[in-house]
């Protein structure tokens, strides 16, 4: 991907310059206005993903990021704004925010952006920075969930801090995953003319619901750490969503989204594989995350698969993400959720269908409850290491978590959730 970057020199309030990111190495910092700031090339990451990065090793703006102070109205004087310029070149469909794992965070920062696509600027819009699957311990990199735009040529940030400070080597992402193979051989091949690969079960397991798996939304394997990471036992089912920034995606947009989330997690945030087990979209598809999750059952090789979806409460758990943002309001980013964002009745009928088969599989007590012992970490965990948690057996990802996932509106469809898996293993 080869991106121009137009950059506005912000306290003088006039567009200082336009040239090619990847033809310039300079790197520079940029105070309140004493100099325009200079320009640092992207990194490509992979052949899906380019990389700007915004803030060196002490969290200072480099590169491409612009700062000015905040209004002197504010009620508090340390209030920066920090601003990329207008970023336009090849198509990408996800851009992600990531930095430094041991980074301080002020707890105030918020992101917003706005996208180019066909020509025109779309309006601000805000980007989680809260990870709803928390800092897993695998990751190399903290960060934001990828952050669905579809199909654009473009995209300009801008972060307001409260404290005036950003996150240590701070890199902002554009994800193409059509620039995956794996994503151009699977969209020239149906389902039905693959052959069965060595993974997809030769039978279906006796109440399993219809999951299309990792090679139906385009998983480049050759990104994935080799083998499986299991697990000796599942106690708990976690809810969480996605906040991927689009509620209203179309059904053929959501393989492109799932391999977004797929890709920032592993090339960008260096975890070993996609971060939750399932994936059920607004039409009601259930499609298989992190490899080895529809085998996994008791009494097999693979009895459990560790995923990577809550910080310091992944053992012993399977993740579920619904794809889409369930917080009122907005309040988590995106496109405007307004103030009931219900998931769709296709998305709870197929979520309770999941439950229900691995509940069974694992002989859980749908309405019953459990315990998770905390493997620490911090961040979204306050927990520390050994604490018990007694939690539902059902839960959702802010039973274990401080995070608002899975958003107030499908938090509160868990109780019915809950009587719904029981009734289909006869158990109401």
């Amino acid at each position: 991907m080869q991106f121009r970057k137009t950059i506005p020199a912000i306290a003088l309030g006039v567009v200082s310059l336009t040239v090619p990111i990847a033809a310039s190495a300079g790197t520079g910092s940029a105070g309140t206005g004493s100099s325009s700031p200079t320009i640092e090339a992207t990194t490509a990451d992979s052949p899906q993903v380019e990389s700007a990065t915004l803030t060196d090793n002490n969290g200072k703006p480099s590169g491409s990021l612009s700062v000015k102070a905040a209004p002197k109205a504010a009620a508090a004087q340390s209030e920066k704004v920090f601003s990329t310029g207008a970023m336009t070149g090849e198509e990408f469909s996800s851009i992600g925010l990531s930095w430094k794992k041991e980074s301080a965070v002020d707890s105030g920062l918020t992101a917003e952006t706005r996208i180019h696509r066909d020509g025109a600027w779309g309006p601000w819009q805000n980007v989680p920075l809260g990870l709803d699957d928390g800092v897993a311990e695998e990751a190399k990199r903290a960060g934001a969930p990828a952050f669905y735009t579809d199909d654009a040529d473009g995209a300009q940030v801008r972060f307001t801090s409260p404290k005036g400070s950003l996150p240590q080597d701070l890199k902002l992402s554009f994800i193409d995953p059509a620039k995956s193979p794996a994503t151009s051989s699977s969209s020239s091949t149906s389902t039905s003319d693959r052959e069965p690969s060595d993974r997809e079960p030769r039978t279906a397991q006796a109440g399993q619901p219809d999951v299309k798996l990792r090679e139906d939304w385009g998983a480049d394997e050759s990104l994935a750490d080799p083998g499986y990471k299991t697990q000796p036992s599942i106690k708990a089912a976690l809810v969480h969503h996605t906040v991927t920034g689009n509620n209203s995606y179309t059904q053929e947009q959501v393989p492109q989204i799932i391999n977004g989330i797929y890709i920032q997690h592993i090339t960008v945030l260096g975890y070993g594989d996609f971060p939750y087990h399932f994936v059920v979209d607004r039409f009601g598809g259930i499609w298989e995350g992190r490899k080895g999750s529809i085998e996994m059952r008791p009494g097999t090789e693979i009895p459990g698969i560790l995923g990577g979806h809550a910080s310091g409460f992944n053992t012993n758990t399977f993740g579920v993400a619904m794809l889409g943002n369930f917080e009122p309001n907005n309040s988590e980013g995106g496109e405007d959720t307004g103030p009931d964002p219900k998931p769709t009745e296709a998305m709870t009928t197929s979520l309770a269908d999941l439950l229900a088969w691995k509940a069974g599989q694992y002989e859980l007590a749908p309405e019953g409850s459990t315990q998770l012992v905390s493997a620490g970490g911090g961040g979204t965990n306050p927990h520390p290491t050994g604490t018990v948690l007694d939690v539902p057996v059902i839960s959702a990802h802010k039973d274990v978590n401080v995070t608002a996932c899975p958003g107030g509106k499908l938090y509160e469809t868990l109780p019915d959730l809950r009587k719904q898996v029981a009734d289909r293993l006869g158990a109401g």
